[in-house]
């Protein structure tokens, strides 16, 4: 089963920052109806109006496309030990959030700000600290569509993430497994990823690198195994929200053509 272009990208997001949509995108994305996660910096909820955001999300909705969220990460220490930038982290988290009305995404994809380099001496208090920021966030998405996605990034193994998310323990929680990401930082295979933390998963970022570092290159141009992770999905439904995460439009149209070569992918969106 091969699909066409246009099949898969009517069933999967394709990443893109609420800037460069505003600028200069929408067009683009209009005219190939790509369903966005929309990236939230801190730069844009600085600059831009509520009024803007709504626009721009209008738009999306009238033409039938189907919205997600990535939130704020630079700089941010959802666990954090300093309590001032710590507030600052946790404020910056609330407006993102408080955009989730004006959107109506089916998720906001969070980093967890956890590296073992940083915290390793300091885990059970990060652990403490990021269950009271995230905690509230998750909460107030009852009653909502959007469910809470938090992704790996740093995290060398999926220890720390399970512990978390086992915490939280909440229907609108989930985990966005960060194929990429975990090429670029993990010490432990794929494998191991999908069995400890698969019964959260509800999201995939999927963009491609040599291991060497985080990329963001179009699926195919590097080392993951991405057949190892469509076999997992299959078999184990119901089928996560699927982002395509390669940071150049180029290599979009290059991981959608790899992607309908991949006959797992094609029967895993034939079957949502």
């Amino acid at each position: 089963m091969r699909f066409m272009f246009e099949d898969i990208i009517k069933r999967v997001q394709v990443c893109i920052p609420f800037r460069l949509l505003k600028e200069s995108y929408l067009p683009l994305v209009l005219k190939n109806r790509f369903n966005p996660e929309i990236g939230i910096d801190g730069e844009v909820l600085e600059t831009c109006s509520r009024k803007e955001f709504a626009e721009i999300s209008a738009i999306l909705h009238q033409e039938g496309l189907s919205v997600t969220l990535h939130g704020p990460f630079y700089d941010l220490v959802p666990g954090g030990m300093d309590k001032k930038i710590l507030q600052a982290s946790r404020d910056r988290l609330k407006e993102a959030f408080d955009l989730i009305p004006v959107f109506e995404p089916m998720s906001m994809v969070c980093h967890t700000g956890y590296d073992r380099k940083r915290y390793y001496e300091a885990q059970d208090a990060w652990l403490e600290t990021a269950l009271e920021t995230w905690a509230p966030l998750v909460d107030g998405l009852r009653g909502t569509a959007t469910t809470l996605m938090l992704e790996n990034v740093y995290e060398r193994t999926p220890r720390m993430l399970l512990r978390l998310l086992k915490r939280l323990n909440r229907e609108k929680l989930g985990f966005c497994f960060d194929a990429g990401h975990m090429s670029a930082f993990s010490e432990t295979g794929m494998e191991e990823w999908l069995r400890v933390l698969g019964p959260f998963l509800k999201q995939l970022h999927l963009h491609d690198n040599d291991g060497r570092w985080d990329d963001h290159r179009a699926i195919g141009q590097g080392t993951v195994d991405f057949e190892i992770l469509f076999k997992y999905v299959e078999e184990n439904p119901p089928r996560p929200i699927i982002t395509l995460e390669a940071h150049k439009e180029a290599w979009i149209w290059q991981s959608i053509e790899a992607l309908s070569r991949s006959e797992r992918f094609c029967r895993i969106v034939s079957n949502h």
